[in-house]
């Protein structure tokens, strides 16, 4: 009996190991599956991320290129720009004052050309009164008081005997003898308030054409008036400052002035 289990026993001993159940095998190999799968996919996933990397990389490489690339464009369009604007500039300045030499020898041209009419003019009037003395219209005394009247009024005679040209002997005697015997005045207007050679509304109007109405009845006219920083300066001629101290009070104080006459 006792070799009867021996026997049993080393049998059992001796058996071979059963295999594993169907499902337990196929558990492993989904395990093992995965962890494959699992490998691969991230060693996938790491080598898409260090090309996404790199390609970000460029991304902003080529980003940056191209900000400073423009950067330096806009600077070399900036420096082009300032030196046109130099160019620009210098050629307007230069425009300025070929304008104002322009202009400085209209006037002189002007100047000219008035001094000489005037002359003329005066010459005319004295020769007029030497062929009244010739035709006997009036006598040699009287023509020296004529020649002094129109020598001594220069101004006035420009602007009374304009149109010498179309009055007889006759005519023009009687218009010598009413300027030479009328009272001259020596007017003064003084205008604390108005822009004269800048129209602003009728006073200005009223006021040059008061004194150039006074001055072709032989009236010395003069306006004072404040030196207005907009003042058209290029319509006034002989314009220069009087060297010295002037004074006014007002309000309790001394204030200086300049004059300047022109």
């Amino acid at each position: 009996m006792e070799s009867v289990i021996n026997s049993a026993i080393l049998s059992l001993a001796g058996f071979p190991k059963s295999n594993p159940p169907i499902h337990h095998q196929k558990a492993v190999k989904a395990r093992r599956a995965v962890c494959c799968s699992l490998s691969s996919s991230t060693s996938k996933n790491s080598n898409n991320g260090g090309d996404a990397n790199g390609l970000l990389k460029e991304e902003e490489e080529e980003k940056y290129n191209d900000i400073w690339e423009l950067f330096k464009e806009a600077q070399q369009n900036i420096l082009y720009l300032n030196k046109q604007r130099l160019v620009a500039v210098e050629e307007l300045n230069k425009a300025n004052r070929e304008k104002q030499l322009l202009l400085d020898k209209i006037q002189q041209s002007e100047a000219v050309n008035r001094l000489g009419n005037e002359q003329s003019l005066w010459w005319e009037l004295l020769l007029r009164i030497d062929s009244m003395v010739l035709t006997g219209l009036i006598d040699s005394a009287e023509a020296s008081g004529l020649r002094k009247t129109v020598m001594g009024n220069k101004f006035s005679v420009a602007l009374v005997f304009f149109d010498i040209r179309q009055k007889t002997d006759a005519e023009l005697l009687a218009k010598l003898r009413h300027f030479s015997d009328k009272n001259v005045f020596h007017i003064i207007q003084i205008c604390t308030e108005m822009e004269p050679l800048v129209s602003v509304g009728s006073l200005s109007s009223y006021v040059t054409g008061l004194s150039k109405a006074l001055q072709k009845k032989g009236h010395m006219v003069e306006v004072i008036l404040p030196k207005y920083a907009c003042l058209d300066l290029t319509e006034m001629q002989g314009l220069r400052e009087i060297e010295a101290e002037l004074y006014s009070y007002f309000n309790g104080q001394l204030h200086g002035n300049k004059i300047w006459t022109g």
